[in-house]
C-alpha cells in the first residue's frame, strides 16, 4: 500500500508539473504572438497620428474621421491581444503585480484622453469625478487596464449618445472607483456569469470582444487585494460596476 501511494503521489507530480511545463509554453507562446502583432499595430497607430496631427498634409473632415476610427481600432487590437496574454500569465500564476500608491486623479484624466477620439466620434459623453488626493495601493498598469475596460464596456453597451459618469471616493481604509452608464442593464441570470470567461452579455452584438475583459478585470482587481463588483443594475436603466481598491 505504501509502494502504491507513493506511485501515486509521484505520477500526480508529475502531472502538476506537465500542466505546469504546459502553462508556461502557452504563456511564451503568447508572448512570441504579442510581439509580432504589436509592431505592425504601433505602426498603424503611429502613421494615424502623424495624419491626424496634419504632419503628412491636411485631411478634409471625413478623413480626419476615419484616422480615428483607425487609431481606435487599433488600439482596440492592441487591448485584445494583451488581455490574451494577462490571461495566460494569470492563469500560469506568472502575472507580476505591484503594489505601490496610484494617484487616481491623473491615472483617470489619462483613461478619458485615451477615450477622447471615440467620445468625439460618438458624441458621447465621460465624466470623473475623483479628489486630487485620492490615492490607493496598487499596480498603476493594471488599475489603467481595468479602467480602460469598464469605460469601454459602458460605451459600448450604452445606447448613443452614451453618458458615463466615473466616481471615485474614500470609504473607510478603501477606495471605490464607480463606472455608470445609461444603457439596457444586465439580466439578473447574467450578473455573475459575465465575470466568467468568454461570457459575453446581452447586447453583445454591439461589438466584436473576446468576452475576457470583466474575468481579466475582476482576476487583477483581486490580486491588487481588491475587487470588481456589479453593485447597482437596473434593466432599461444603466448599470454600475465598482472597482475597490486598499487605500493609502
Amino acid at each position: 500500500m505504501a509502494l502504491r501511494n507513493a506511485h501515486e503521489h509521484q505520477v500526480a507530480t508529475d502531472t502538476v508539473r506537465r500542466l505546469g511545463d504546459a502553462a508556461r509554453t502557452k504563456s511564451e507562446l503568447l508572448d512570441i504572438a504579442v510581439h509580432e502583432l504589436r509592431s505592425p499595430l504601433t505602426v498603424i497607430q503611429g502613421y494615424a497620428s502623424l495624419l491626424e496631427a496634419g504632419d503628412l498634409g491636411g485631411l478634409d473632415a471625413s478623413g480626419a474621421r476615419a484616422v480615428r476610427a483607425v487609431t481606435t481600432k487599433a488600439r482596440e487590437a492592441q487591448e485584445i491581444v494583451t488581455t490574451l496574454l494577462t490571461v495566460a500569465r494569470l492563469e500560469a500564476d506568472e502575472l507580476s503585480i505591484e503594489r505601490t500608491p496610484v494617484a487616481l486623479a491623473p491615472l483617470l484624466h489619462r483613461v478619458r484622453e485615451r477615450a477622447r477620439a471615440r467620445l468625439e466620434l460618438t458624441g458621447a459623453t465621460l465624466t470623473v469625478s475623483c479628489p486630487a488626493e485620492l490615492r490607493a495601493i496598487g499596480d498603476e498598469v493594471l488599475v489603467s487596464r481595468i479602467m480602460d475596460n469598464l469605460v469601454s464596456n459602458a460605451l459600448t453597451y450604452s445606447d448613443p449618445p452614451a453618458e458615463v459618469a466615473v466616481v471615485a471616493a474614500r470609504e473607510g481604509s478603501q477606495v471605490t472607483l464607480r463606472i455608470s452608464d445609461r444603457g439596457p442593464g444586465i439580466a439578473e441570470e447574467e450578473r455573475e456569469r459575465i465575470f466568467e470567461r468568454f461570457v459575453r452579455g446581452r447586447g453583445a452584438e454591439r461589438a466584436s470582444g473576446t468576452g475576457l475583459g470583466l474575468y481579466v478585470s475582476r482576476e487583477c482587481a483581486r490580486r491588487m487585494g481588491g475587487d470588481l463588483l456589479l453593485e447597482g443594475d437596473r434593466p432599461g436603466g444603466g448599470s454600475t460596476f465598482t472597482v475597490r481598491l486598499p487605500g493609502v
